[in-house]
């Protein structure tokens, strides 16, 4: 849904650079509001944690969606999903790397639900295959970032809350932007109220809702398992257009739903060790 606000912001001539800083910025404010008046202590946070939550804050929240708002105003939605989900895969490939065993149930998940991922978000359509290089150059750019959300927010939410994690990194992406785009820079006073809806939209329904829900998975589950389960992201962005738009659903799109979900099952039938994911 996000996505969709997003692209309706785009052709209204905000740059997708604005609408990354002010999803940020008021994401932000938001989370540090809620968490100083109800969990004041979650805004602690361990020195030596503090460049763990820069570099998920900058390059995993600041740079991904960035990067996903590049890609979309370039290509179509669903190509720059596909694109950005390998990173499923190479969440799997770092743990292995680092020495974690991963199961072959992991492997046929992650794989099933990439291909479901293909054909969910209707990107076997050829007319969607014509697509510009910088777009896919920068959708590819943006999975190695958002393998880095996966790896770094496991290795965080072992310790911190979803609060914490989500003042800290929103704050450390706000403070990157700071040096691209100082907040001071932005067209406050020049953008239209029906704009600003839809930045209301995107805030909430990009980022408060979603990365609340994330961090608490985090949490609950590796971040491998997590990756996976998020490849449902197209399918449900297709059923949505269904319901909402009128959009069709091709049998495509559905066998890609039943792909993904056969993949999320499959990877809940592997239990995690401690040295596992």
């Amino acid at each position: 849904m996000g996505g969709v606000i997003a692209k309706s912001a785009f052709d209204r001539g905000v740059p997708p650079r604005v609408l990354a800083e002010w999803r940020v910025l008021f994401a932000f404010v938001a989370f540090t509001l809620i968490v100083a008046a109800w969990r004041p202590r979650e805004l602690r946070i361990r020195r030596e944690d503090i460049l763990w939550f820069a570099g998920f804050g900058i390059f995993g929240m600041g740079a991904v969606q960035w990067l996903y708002y590049e890609a979309i105003q370039r290509i179509p939605i669903a190509v720059a999903l596909v694109v950005e989900f390998t990173a499923v895969i190479l969440v799997l490939v770092y743990a292995r790397l680092r020495g974690r065993k991963v199961g072959r149930a992991l492997w046929y998940a992650g794989t099933l639900s990439l291909a479901g991922c293909f054909f969910a978000s209707g990107a076997y359509d050829a007319g969607l295959r014509a697509v510009n290089t910088d777009g896919v150059l920068i959708a590819a750019l943006d999975a190695l970032l958002f393998t880095s959300y996966f790896v770094l927010g496991e290795r965080l939410a072992s310790r911190y809350s979803a609060w914490t994690m989500a003042v800290y990194g929103f704050g450390f992406a706000l403070l990157a932007w700071q040096v691209l785009q100082p907040a001071w820079t932005l067209p406050w006073t020049t953008t239209d109220p029906d704009v600003w809806l839809r930045v209301g939209g995107v805030i909430v329904v990009a980022a408060v809702i979603p990365f609340t829900l994330g961090f608490v998975a985090l949490r609950l589950l590796p971040g491998a398992r997590v990756s996976i389960v998020a490849t449902s992201e197209p399918f449900i962005a297709a059923l949505i257009a269904w319901a909402v738009l009128g959009q069709s659903l091709q049998i495509p799109q559905i066998a890609g739903g039943a792909l993904v979900l056969g993949g999320i099952l499959i990877a809940q039938t592997h239990r995690p060790t401690a040295d596992s994911v």
